[in-house]
């Protein structure tokens, strides 16, 4: 199961997130959508690493099970 991190990332992580937002920019990919399809992305890994269980995967988000299962809808997620 994963768990949320402390509240200190890995020291590089600034760095690929800033790595990132250079690719967006370049490709000119809008913000809200590239927040939608990290999240998508970010569910669907978080689902996995828990075979599926919305409960286990919910409280490694750190959220009720119920609004993962309204994320989920809204994000076309099954």
């Amino acid at each position: 199961m994963i768990v949320r991190p402390a509240k200190s990332a890995p020291h590089d992580l600034h760095r690929h997130l800033a790595d990132f937002v250079d690719i967006l920019l370049k490709h000119k990919i809008d913000l809200n959508f590239a927040k939608r399809e990290l999240e998508s992305c970010y569910i669907r890994r978080i689902l996995t690493e828990n075979e599926g269980h919305i409960g286990h995967s919910a409280l490694s988000l750190g959220i009720h099970r119920n609004t993962l299962s309204k994320r989920m809808k809204e994000l076309g997620i099954s």
